[in-house]
């Protein structure tokens, strides 16, 4: 009976190990190949659809092999099953074209599971996070290389989107700043917190280049990013009087980046007040959109890219002229199609409607009604109450700072439909989850400079990218 148990335990360490692997490959190939495809080698533009294919396969073959709790199995299928009655029965769309829509969701329903399987030991827990601090390191200098040749190429805008490609300039930007966060938190010593964030600047320095991209959500990003990394402890408040003036300071200088970058390429943005950037950041957006939709449904089809808020204006109109779709929308798939699988005559009709910025909201609501944006609640409800079996406690600056991406997504951009984007954020999720309470031995052999067990710095460091004991976070 141990011999088959160590077996057991022995097979499931290798499959673990297994996914691991298949997970890096998939998230890198998934995060370069845009680049690759659209500035160095046009010609892999042809094989894109076939890649994504692949890619999405290897991640639904992975969940299918690992994900064995019952709860999880009935709930993908009760979603599965709840798209397939909408798509087909609802809205008549063929069993393919419902095939080709739910690739969106592979990376909201499956991705956790496989994470939680992979981080399911503490072994493979930290085999897998001493990976990450690797290759999310690589991964950030490999962002900034693209978006330099990108910025030079084309200017900032949204053909900026890094490794994942043109018009993902958004979705790069905030991968950035998790990846740097996270990375960064783990380097963090609460007891000398300024100076280990100062020993650690090189993740910093890593933010640069989502200034460089015509992104207004970075600045959001760059305040949430300071504010969560000061540790929740007795201090907070002390600390905060030394961060918040740091935040406002690299607010203004990202501004002075942001403007500079832009004045050099076609699109030319300049602030001479705080007003201008208040109005530009926030305000331009907001203006007349519920006019603006009403005239833009009425007389002119041909609009290319409607700003994000205003898009969210056009539902009202959009119940009006398509009657009867509030609750359960038009079926998914209406975001893809065209190449190998037919769209649908909704897509055709508002393909304008649904090109560029999309608010996630907007996503689901087109999609899947009001039924889907309950769905998607109830989802996001569980994701934060749910803990996992082992769990004995939880990161919640990590947390905190995912909560934010998911209310800042939801509003601003669909990222979550894209599989890479879902990856990085459900093995953050899965990595906020403390496994023990054995004491912390410090965050030593995680950065530049290393800390020992009593906060001094520690001979021992091997520098970045080094390997990094149990993840544990001092709170």
């Amino acid at each position: 009976m141990a011999m088959d148990t160590a077996t057991a335990t022995q097979t499931n360490e290798r499959a673990r190990y297994l996914c691991q692997l298949v997970f890096w490959a998939v998230f890198w190939v998934w995060g370069t190949y845009g680049f690759l495809a659209d500035d160095v080698f046009r010609p892999l533009q042809y094989a894109r659809s076939a890649l994504m294919w692949a890619l999405d396969a290897a991640m639904v073959l992975m969940a299918c092999a690992v994900v064995r709790n019952r709860w999880t199995i009935m709930a993908m299928g009760a979603f599965a099953a709840c798209a397939w009655g909408i798509t087909c029965y609802v809205n008549h769309e063929s069993t393919l074209f419902w095939i080709n829509g739910m690739r969106e969701f592979i990376g909201l329903i499956m991705v956790y599971p496989v994470m939680l399987f992979i981080m399911g030991t503490e072994q493979s827990r930290e085999r897998f996070l001493d990976s990450f601090d690797r290759q999310g390191l690589y991964f950030l200098l490999v962002q900034a290389f693209c978006i330099l040749v990108q910025l030079f190429e084309h200017g900032a805008g949204d053909l900026v989107g890094g490794g994942f490609g043109h018009y993902f300039s958004g979705q790069v930007s905030v991968t950035i700043y998790l990846i740097s966060f996270f990375l960064l938190r783990r380097r963090i010593d609460n007891q000398h917190f300024l100076y280990s964030l100062g020993q650690n600047k090189v993740y910093i320095l890593l933010l640069l280049p989502t200034f460089l991209n015509e992104t207004k959500v970075s600045f959001v990003m760059l305040a949430l990013y300071f504010l969560l990394l000061v540790p929740i402890d007795r201090k907070l408040l002390l600390r905060m009087v030394v961060v918040v003036p740091l935040v406002a300071l690299a607010m203004w200088a990202g501004v002075f980046l942001y403007t500079y970058t832009t004045s050099l390429s076609q699109s030319g943005i300049y602030f001479s007040s705080v007003e201008d950037v208040v109005a530009y950041f926030v305000l331009d957006d907001l203006d007349s959109v519920e006019g603006d939709a009403r005239w833009n449904m009425e007389n002119n089809r041909g609009i290319t890219d409607v700003p994000r808020f205003t898009k969210l204006a056009y539902l009202a109109v959009l119940n009006e002229q398509e009657p009867g779709h509030m609750t359960v929308g038009f079926g998914v798939g209406q975001f893809k199609g065209g190449t190998q699988i037919a769209t649908s005559e909704f897509a055709r009709t508002y393909d304008w409607l649904l090109m560029g910025s999309v608010p996630y909201v907007f996503h689901i609501y087109i999609q899947l009604g009001i039924v889907g944006l309950l769905m998607l609640l109830l989802y996001f409800i569980f994701l934060a109450l749910w803990r996992p079996q082992w769990a004995t406690g939880r990161d919640v600056n990590l947390q905190l700072m995912l909560l934010m991406v998911v209310l800042l997504v939801l509003f601003y951009n669909d990222m979550l439909r894209n599989l890479a984007f879902c990856m990085l954020f459900f093995t953050l999720m899965a990595a906020s989850w403390k496994r023990s309470l054995a004491p912390d031995p410090g965050p030593k052999e995680r950065g530049v400079l290393a800390y020992s067990s009593h906060g001094s710095p520690s001979p021992h460091g091997e520098g970045i990218g080094g390997e990094a004991p149990q993840l544990t976070t001092r709170n």
